[in-house]
């Protein structure tokens, strides 16, 4: 086995999940702060608005993972996708790309699923494409990085899903469901990429 190759690309990875950290949790915690600071809570009204051909609800589907009503809100958020940026930070080549994707696809569910009249703001949407991600590679695309993961977070992984799929009053089911499925159906058309490591 080449180990200068596998050390490189431990590096690279490592380096990945810095990078995903940042790109999700500085949109997620400044945007909080100046909303409830300068903004005066004007940005979370720019959430997803079923069916709705607005700006504001345009920029919702593209945004509304950085709009959160509460302080507790956006601490739960925060901690359960601190565990899951790490995991596609180890195992996707471009994991931005695949987050940008489930970005935007877990919106547009919200936005044709969503129950009229509301606005659909937090990033539970992402957190659920996410998942759905995971399980899709693991069972459909033979993702045996996230298969372990699934296995080794299953009761965390399981309430998760259990709790956020139960209809509840002020919660989003349409985000929730609509971001499993979306990410489902991505994940299971995903494949590995690892590199191939020769003995010289």
């Amino acid at each position: 086995m080449n180990w200068q190759n596998l050390f490189s690309l431990i590096k690279q990875r490592l380096r990945q999940v810095i990078g995903l950290y940042a790109f999700l949790f500085i949109p997620i915690w400044v945007m909080y702060f100046l909303n409830r600071t300068l903004l005066f809570d004007l940005w979370n009204t720019l959430g997803i608005v079923p069916r709705t051909l607005t700006l504001g609800s345009m920029i919702g589907v593209v945004a509304s993972w950085t709009m959160h009503g509460n302080f507790a809100h956006l601490m739960g958020n925060s901690l359960v996708l601190a565990q899951i940026i790490f995991l596609f930070g180890i195992f996707e080549r471009n994991a931005y790309r695949t987050i940008a994707m489930l970005i935007v696809g877990s919106g547009l569910m919200t936005w044709g699923l969503g129950s009229p009249f509301s606005i659909h703001i937090g990033a539970s949407g992402l957190i659920f494409a996410m998942l759905g991600y995971m399980i899709g590679g693991a069972v459909f695309g033979k993702r045996w990085g996230y298969l372990i993961a699934c296995l080794a977070m299953g009761a965390t992984y399981w309430l998760i899903l259990k709790k956020g799929l139960m209809p509840q009053t002020g919660i989003s089911f349409a985000g929730h469901f609509g971001g499993l499925c979306v990410g489902l159906l991505i994940g299971a058309n995903s494949k590995h990429d690892y590199p191939i490591l020769l003995t010289r």
